[in-house]
């Protein structure tokens, strides 16, 4: 079974570096986000210039389960690695993660990007591209 899901476009109004700071300061943990628990650095590469900066990570989450449903499925924490490439030339933040708990039983593979508003210029948009789930 296959299932997409297609979440609207969205702009906000706020400076995009401003978004890019305090998104950049949730990790590797936060507190005002308690199920995100923890997030390792896997590999990071900056460019020359330093106007492109790519970093993977590996994270954890605590999903809000019954003790016991978390034991019988034997797992504490959901894990999913992410993708994120910060054009600050482009001034885009895309964003690629897919799970890695139960991976061979369901892949959701998610993708989305900040940019810059069309509509304007210290504005910026969340244009989901969508998540993509298949279960075997």
């Amino acid at each position: 079974m296959v299932q997409k899901y297609q979440s609207p476009v969205r702009v906000y109004k706020h400076p995009f570096e401003l978004v890019m700071t305090a998104y950049e300061r949730r990790f590797p943990t936060c507190h005002l986000i308690p199920m995100f628990v923890n997030s390792d650095v896997v590999n990071e590469e900056t460019s020359e210039d330093g106007a492109t900066h790519r970093i993977e990570r590996r994270c954890a989450l605590d999903v809000d389960a019954p003790r016991l449903l978390k034991r019988i499925a034997g797992v504490d924490y959901v894990y999913f690695n992410q993708k994120n490439t910060l054009n600050r030339k482009e001034r885009t933040l895309i964003i690629e993660s897919h799970n890695e708990t139960f991976s061979n039983r369901v892949v959701v593979n998610e993708t989305c990007c900040y940019s810059v508003s069309i509509f304007k210029l210290c504005w910026y948009t969340k244009d989901p591209f969508g998540v993509h789930v298949v279960v075997f």
